[in-house]
């Protein structure tokens, strides 16, 4: 096995702290005035993806450093974000829904870092994972997380690593170094 490059140990541990420590201290910082924003009433995953659908990509800005994922409150306020701003604001309207559907982050590091992605992933009502990518419900049920990080990874050239958060509080459910 070759030795990991120091790109790559620094998105190694990017990943596994260094992204969601600074994630929640940007929030503190620079968007606590949007907590107070409402966000809207969703029943369904139409509701949901329609939501979505009126906010803009955007990429990160000079302040979000590399990478941050911004609360879902900013990110509907401002109707733009990357795709850390739709994932956590799709986890946000699904676990406001009143549908048990336990969503999750789900994040892949590539290489050329610029491909990196985080959808927001959830179990549907028959049990299959299902995920929001960007504005879009993905058709196609996958069996495991390791599914849909080859599906939004595979135009990288090398997937470094990859995680599963918990989209309030970032807690750890899984992390895979490739």
């Amino acid at each position: 096995m070759a030795a990991k490059s120091p790109i790559d140990l620094f998105l190694v541990w990017w990943l596994r702290s260094g992204r969601y420590g600074w994630s929640r201290l940007r929030r503190r910082l620079f968007e606590g005035g949007y907590l107070s924003t409402p966000l809207p009433v969703v029943n369904s995953l139409d509701d949901v993806a329609a939501c979505l659908k009126q906010v803009t990509w955007t990429a990160d800005g000079l302040l979000h450093l590399y990478d941050s994922i911004s609360y879902p409150q900013r990110v509907w306020k401002t109707r733009k974000d990357d795709c850390d701003g739709f994932a956590c604001l799709a986890a946000a309207l699904l676990q406001r829904s009143g549908m048990s559907v336990c969503p999750v982050l789900v994040t892949a590091v590539v290489r050329p870092v610029k491909r990196a992605h985080t959808v927001c992933a959830f179990a549907d009502q028959q049990g299959a994972l299902r995920f929001f990518d960007n504005n879009v419900l993905r058709s196609e049920a996958s069996a495991s997380y390791a599914d849909i990080i080859r599906s939004i990874s595979a135009g990288a050239k090398r997937l470094v690593c990859w995680d599963v958060r918990e989209p309030e509080a970032f807690q750890l459910i899984e992390f895979h170094e490739a």
